[in-house]
């Protein structure tokens, strides 16, 4: 039985048409797969992002063909490997193994900035550089996967995908993933376990301090990083500021060689009594290394994400596959759009307010009929901020 033809997201019927056509030629010169795709589960929309799943392909051609056919709104696949991808209910799949993935997709609205309601760069650079936190600090430094294993795109829309395929963590089980996601987010994070006090025999009061050392690796070398900055570049205001006495500030000054050479070997006992600091900037090194992930989708085994380079239905731009070279300068409203800046129609606009897409900025205004390319019209009639006249 063929599934329904798609509804898309604009309400007007020639936007309607028009996102079908374009979308359908898109697909005509432009296809992706997973790996492994005969163990992969579908699931497509055409009025919703998931309007129905357990759909599966025993060939590229056969997806190709299904996808030129039905022309979908949006596309995504399990991170799941199963013997038997289309049945239901789930335990009758056959789990075989999946890939580990991660989903950013922050509101980044609270930070002070003029948020572009329509389309935001600002929200669109800060999630990309939690993206590259995400894989430098975490994936590579701290877990020790190599960038070959990694692969990001971006999803089309607010945020990335990071993917991990590696035999290491397809069997690794929801609990496990929980634990990494647990880690990024610094939940429950111990200053306790980073820095001690080391008690000498028959003593409750003769102690030696002991901290993260330079050769300390994770969240200890993280504090240990902000720990010696701070030393090494703070002045006397910056003592007084965080409550250190001006004697205990100017003998730190005094020997900050000393001191830092006995930090690197993890000997943190010249600096006693200022453990509320280091309480205050292992807060800070969370607060700026933490990352707020959508934990669902790295623990549920069962998760469908966007298929890479496919469109996304809500803005017409590409979920496109970024290598990590080129992560650092890509730019999704310049670099994802999956339609001609060269063809143009006109549109009335349902909002008043400025589009900044392909390096140009449109003023719009709700009820004004304006003629724009055809890379911004796709995008304001998936987002049903304007109908095609």
């Amino acid at each position: 039985m063929t599934e329904p033809l798609m509804e898309a997201a604009p309400h007007d019927s020639k936007g309607r048409q028009l996102v079908r056509s374009l979308f359908r030629s898109y697909y005509g010169r432009s296809q992706s797969f997973p790996s492994e795709l005969v163990r992969r589960e579908f699931g497509f929309g055409f009025t919703k992002k998931i309007d129905f799943r357990h759909k599966a392909f025993l060939s590229q051609r056969e997806f190709a063909e299904y996808v030129q056919l039905e022309v979908p709104l949006f596309m995504s696949y399990s991170a799941a490997l199963y013997e038997k991808p289309a049945a239901t209910p789930m335990n009758k799949k056959g789990f075989l193994g999946a890939d580990l993935v991660f989903d950013l997709d922050t509101s980044y609205e609270k930070e002070k900035h003029g948020h572009n309601p329509i389309l935001c760069p600002y929200c669109l650079e800060r999630v990309k550089q939690d993206c590259i936190a995400l894989v430098e600090r975490f994936l590579v430094q701290d877990f020790g996967f190599s960038e070959k294993e990694l692969f990001v795109n971006y999803s089309g829309s607010k945020g990335y995908h990071i993917h991990v395929n590696s035999e290491a963590v397809r069997q690794l089980s929801a609990e496990g993933r929980k634990q990494l996601l647990s880690y990024i987010t610094a939940t429950d994070l111990d200053l306790g376990r980073i820095l001690r006090k080391e008690f000498f025999a028959k003593s409750k009061d003769s102690f030696v301090l002991r901290g993260p050392s330079a050769r300390a690796r994770g969240w200890a070398k993280k504090l240990f990083d902000a720990a010696y900055a701070f030393v090494d570049k703070a002045d006397l205001p910056h003592f007084k500021a965080e409550g250190i006495s001006v004697q205990r500030a100017n003998k730190i000054m005094e020997n900050k060689a000393f001191v830092l050479e006995r930090m690197t070997e993890g000997n943190w006992d010249s600096l006693r009594g200022m453990e509320p600091v280091w309480q205050k900037l292992l807060r800070k090194a969370v607060a700026f290394h933490s990352l707020e992930v959508d934990k669902a989708v790295t623990f549920d085994l069962a998760r469908l994400i966007r298929l890479e380079n496919s469109l996304h239905g809500d803005t017409g731009f590409i979920a496109k596959k970024v290598s990590l070279k080129d992560l650092p300068d890509f730019v999704p409203q310049r670099d994802a759009l999956a339609f001609s800046p060269n063809e143009s129609h006109w549109i009335k606009s349902k909002v008043t307010g400025t589009l900044e897409i392909a390096e140009q900025k449109f003023e719009l205004k709700e009820g004004k009929i304006t003629e724009l390319p055809e890379n911004a019209v796709v995008f304001l009639l998936c987002k049903q901020k304007a109908e095609l006249k």
